[in-house]
């Protein structure tokens, strides 16, 4: 059972609770039940940020990030999602590598346009993974 709480924002805050309320209904399509819920989530991670970072190095932190599955609350490391993220950004240049080698069976070659906009995302997926590596590395 849920109860009401309360609580004063600051006028030059406000900008962010709204922002906060209206992610929440993009993401759901409404507010109700779920704004909360959300609340939560995000109330969990600054605490567990900073619970951490008072008891150890901030370089040896190991972030979670609170995800929902049926109903449920699961805690998952940073570093697994790092790795989630990272198998996925693989996943999109290989399928980018293959749509321009499909490109090129057909026997038509790649519009000038098209190359240059090609290469440009390679250049930020590989820089993307890249950075990836580095924090997942980091987290050891």
């Amino acid at each position: 059972m849920s109860k009401p709480i309360g609580v004063r924002i600051d006028e030059r805050q406000e900008d962010v609770w709204k922002t906060f309320k209206d992610f929440v209904e993009e993401k759901y399509g409404k507010k109700h039940t779920v704004l909360g819920n959300e609340l939560i989530k995000a109330l969990q991670i600054y605490l567990e940020l900073n619970t951490k970072s008072e008891r150890s190095n901030i370089d040896k932190i190991e972030t979670q990030f609170v995800t929902q599955r049926a109903g449920d609350l699961e805690i998952k490391s940073i570093k697994e999602n790092s790795y989630d993220i990272l198998n996925t950004l693989m996943a999109v240049k290989g399928y980018i590598d293959n749509l321009e080698y499909t490109y090129f069976d057909k026997g038509e070659p790649i519009p000038l346009k098209e190359r240059d906009q090609i290469n440009k995302i390679k250049q930020r997926l590989s820089h993307a993974q890249k950075l990836l590596q580095e924090r997942i590395e980091s987290i050891g």
